[in-house]
């Protein structure tokens, strides 16, 4: 009896041994598919920053100007950390975002007619592009 449960145990670690080993080799595959894709990805979001910093309204108050910028280098901290994701980053760019916000709000208070909404659409697409983030940090 004891022999058998023995064998059994035996076969039973050589099959995962052997499985192991196997899915080692094709990850190694997969793993220099990923980063041909990835680089690509990479590329192409480069080129995304390089006109979205393009885009980036003016304004007639020195504060937003100022808010406009802090906020952009916001978003580029918060990119490179979702990427890389990095928890820790990510944590205390949460912190910095709620500050921004904060002072977002304040500075809305002062802004004439056209530079509220060009503020709130900056502060959209600023928000959608985020959000795009957020979800290929989760995926």
């Amino acid at each position: 009896m004891k022999k058998t449960v023995l064998n059994l145990a035996l076969i039973v670690a050589v099959v995962f041994a052997t499985s192991c080993k196997n899915e080692a080799k094709t990850e190694n595959a997969d793993t220099t598919t990923e980063k041909v894709e990835e680089t690509k990805e990479e590329k192409k979001e480069e080129k995304k920053e390089e006109t979205a910093a393009t885009n980036v309204p003016s304004f007639s108050n020195e504060k937003v100007q100022e808010y406009v910028k802090a906020y952009e280098a916001y978003i580029a901290e918060y990119r490179k950390a979702a990427e890389s994701k990095n928890v820790t980053a990510l944590g205390a760019l949460g912190e910095k975002g709620q500050e921004l916000a904060t002072k977002s709000q304040e500075l809305t208070a002062n802004l004439s007619g056209d530079d509220v909404q060009k503020f709130t659409e900056y502060m959209m697409a600023k928000g959608k592009e985020l959000q795009e983030l957020s979800n290929k940090f989760s995926e």
